[in-house]
């Protein structure tokens, strides 16, 4: 079987986002889920996380999101008929697994949804422990993996996460959806793990993920930048 998600992060809306042009991408490449990773808004309250998730959702396909760094912390719990948050849980869709990380670890810029890497640790164990059986899984972080392709500033630095990291090499997921520094759109490898950080949503970018499920259960992925 073939799972096809469209990968969106950073969209940072202030305004009516670009329905139009994200429903043309869910048509024509026949997307079966939405997965959002982080920063719907720029220092948003949950009112305005709301009306960014309440546009998505028009999409009419199954979205699960994470709220970013710049979003509020209370931006976590936000449904509706085809939203579903993932922060700190699991969900399970077409014999996939799905686990999700919101937030980010500490910047310099004193944003609302930030947590020490301790606690994002904790996080990550918590969703892990719930996971109800040993299907493939997929991991949706806003914050990237510590000294990776995804996690680089313009001078070279590495500002990911260790902890995203450490989880990233334990546990093996087939895919790592990531953003939070709009830099550094890329498509790499950690391990034997996919990691992709589609580039800031904000301008347009997005990406496709195709994974494919073997009839003995084992699972490879590839993905693809657009625009929208």
């Amino acid at each position: 079987m073939t799972l096809k998600i469209l990968g969106l992060t950073d969209l940072h809306s202030s305004r009516r986002l670009a329905i139009g042009g994200l429903t043309r991408i869910v048509e024509e490449e026949k997307i079966d889920l939405i997965a959002v990773s982080g920063d719907l808004t720029t220092f948003g309250n949950t009112k305005k996380v709301k009306k960014v998730l309440e546009e998505l959702d028009k999409l009419d396909k199954p979205i699960f999101y994470v709220p970013g760094n710049m979003d509020s912390e209370d931006s976590d719990n936000i449904e509706f008929s085809n939203v579903k948050p993932l922060h700190a849980r699991i969900r399970s869709f077409q014999g996939f697994n799905f686990i999700g990380l919101g937030a980010s670890n500490p910047t310099p810029f004193n944003t609302p949804n930030e947590l020490p890497e301790e606690m994002l640790s904790l996080l990550l164990g918590k969703a892990l422990e719930e996971k109800p059986n040993d299907d493939p899984f997929i991991l949706i972080s806003h914050t990237p993996p510590l000294d990776s392709e995804a996690d680089k500033l313009r001078d070279g630095t590495h500002v990911g996460s260790f902890c995203v990291r450490d989880f990233i090499e334990r546990e093996k997921p087939i895919i790592v959806l990531c953003g939070h520094i709009h830099e550094s759109k890329s498509i790499s490898m950690i391990s034997e793990t996919l990691c992709i950080n589609p580039g800031a949503g904000a301008h347009g970018n997005a990406a496709i993920i195709e994974i494919n499920l073997d009839e003995q259960g084992k699972a490879t992925a590839k993905a693809d930048f657009v625009n929208f």
